[in-house]
C-alpha cells in the first residue's frame, strides 16, 4: 500500500510539474508578445525640420542683408504659410482620465446609473451565495445528525432484543470505539 501511494504521490507531482512547465512556457511566449508590441510602441518617429529650419534662417539673412521692411514681411509671412504646411508630429499620450474632458454630465448620467444596479446585483449575488452556503452546511449537519439518531436507535434496539453472546459482543464493539 505504501508503494502505491508513494507512486500515487510521484505521478502526483509528475503531472504538476508538467502543468507547471506548461504555464512557464505560455507566460514566456505571452512575454515575447508583450515585448514586440513594446518594441512597436517605442519607435516613435521625429519629423525633420532642418530644412525648413534652413530655408528660415536663409531669408532671415537675405532680408538683413536687403534691408527692406516691406520684403522681410512678405518673407516672413511666406515662412509662416510654408511651417503651417509642414505636416506636425503626433504625440502619443498614455492617460488615465477618472473624469471626462467633455460632457461630463452625460458621464455621470450613464457611470452612475449603471453603478448603482450594478452594485445592487452585486449584493444580492452576495447575500445568494452566502444564504446557499449556510443552507448547504445545515442540510449536512441535520442530515449527520439524523443518521447518528438511527444509528443509537438501532443499537439500543439490539440491546433490548439480543441474547448474551451478542451482547457481550456489543460490549466489545462498544469498548473498543470509545473516545481514549
Amino acid at each position: 500500500m505504501d508503494d502505491n501511494n508513494r507512486k500515487n504521490i510521484q505521478e502526483e507531482i509528475g503531472e504538476r510539474l508538467d502543468s507547471n512547465e506548461e504555464n512557464i512556457n505560455n507566460l514566456v511566449k505571452k512575454n515575447a508578445a508583450i515585448e514586440k508590441q513594446l518594441g512597436k510602441i517605442l519607435e516613435i518617429k521625429i519629423p525633420d525640420y532642418s530644412e525648413a529650419i534652413e530655408t528660415l534662417t536663409r531669408e532671415v539673412r537675405e532680408s538683413r542683408e536687403n534691408d527692406q521692411s516691406s520684403q522681410l514681411l512678405a518673407s516672413l509671412r511666406a515662412i509662416n504659410n510654408k511651417l503651417d504646411k509642414v505636416p506636425k508630429s503626433a504625440i502619443k499620450q498614455l492617460r488615465i482620465l477618472l473624469f471626462p474632458e467633455v460632457n461630463p454630465g452625460q458621464y455621470y448620467k450613464i457611470v452612475f446609473g449603471r453603478l448603482i444596479a450594478w452594485a445592487f446585483c452585486f449584493m444580492v449575488a452576495t447575500y445568494i451565495f452566502i444564504s446557499s452556503s449556510k443552507a448547504i452546511e445545515i442540510y449536512r449537519y441535520n442530515k449527520d445528525v439524523s443518521q447518528s439518531v438511527h444509528y443509537g436507535r438501532a443499537w439500543l434496539y439490539l440491546q433490548q432484543h439480543a441474547k448474551k453472546k451478542v451482547l457481550s459482543a456489543m460490549d466489545q464493539a462498544y469498548e473498543k470505539t470509545a473516545d481514549k
